[in-house]
């Protein structure tokens, strides 16, 4: 996916919650903004979740974006 789709969805107003949707449909909920960070070179995200653990993720491994069921690809 796109590091731009991604950031669209990330900077919504008003924000929607969404997970990312990985290729073995691994999920990651993204409750709020707050919860993604993108490096600076954007090559990479980390996606924080509320025990304080992170996941590195690349933008490309991202297979879509799920909207309260709906999907976004």
């Amino acid at each position: 996916m796109r590091i731009e789709a991604i950031e669209e969805a990330l900077h919504a107003n008003p924000f929607v919650p969404f997970r990312f949707v990985l290729p073995s449909d691994r999920s990651l909920p993204v409750p709020h903004q707050d919860f993604v960070s993108i490096s600076p070179n954007r090559k990479w995200f980390f996606v924080w979740n509320k025990r304080g653990g992170f996941s590195l993720i690349e933008p490309a491994l991202v297979v879509e974006l799920a909207f309260n069921g709906a999907r976004r690809r």
